[in-house]
């Protein structure tokens, strides 16, 4: 049997190539680190772009969700808005009577504050998890969606809209506070 270390390279004096071996390691470490480097950086990239997806995701069922939300509402309030896009069911808004209308948005009714609410903050909280930052992420992307809500209705948004938004809103802080995160973005 052949003692490791001890047999000849072909060519070459094992002591020689075992030399050239050392002398090569720096340089090949500090390709392992710059490589190591590039791929958290590139790891660093993609969750960046996954809490950017994750917060344009969270604006738009935000402002879907208000903006039904405030159909249905202004449709109680008997505002002649044009309601056809927008549907529950299957059943445009427009067609519904006033009491289906108010029924929607009672308290315990499906486009009530807290059921949108939970809805809204539900969908961050599930795609957040414990992430910090995807949670603060989502947090803002709820109150953009909102801002697009509003503009889409030409500014102001029925009480109902800002209720569920505030109690949307104390959901996800109430989970950010237990990770120990802050409400207060400091970034510059």
């Amino acid at each position: 049997m052949t003692e490791i270390g001890k047999t000849p390279l072909p060519g070459q004096p094992f002591k020689a190539r075992q030399d050239k071996l050392v002398k090569e390691q720096p340089v090949k470490e500090k390709r392992g680190q710059a490589s190591g480097q590039a791929e958290v950086a590139d790891a660093s990239l993609a969750m960046k772009a996954k809490i950017v997806d994750f917060l344009l995701v969270v604006k738009s069922k935000g402002a879907e969700g208000f903006a039904i939300q405030s159909g249905v509402s202004q449709r109680v309030a008997g505002e002649g808005l044009d309601l056809e896009k927008l549907q529950y069911n299957g059943k445009s808004l427009a067609e519904l009577s006033p009491t289906e209308a108010q029924t929607l948005i009672a308290e315990d009714g499906y486009f009530g504050v807290t059921k949108t609410a939970e809805r809204i903050a539900g969908f961050v909280l599930a795609g957040g998890g414990d992430s910090l930052e995807r949670l603060q992420a989502g947090r803002e992307g709820v109150q953009q969606g909102f801002q697009d809500a509003e503009h889409a209705w030409g500014g102001k948004l029925p009480e109902i809209s800002y209720q569920t938004l505030a109690k949307a809103l104390e959901m996800i802080d109430a989970r950010i506070n237990e990770l120990g995160g802050a409400l207060v973005d400091v970034r510059a």
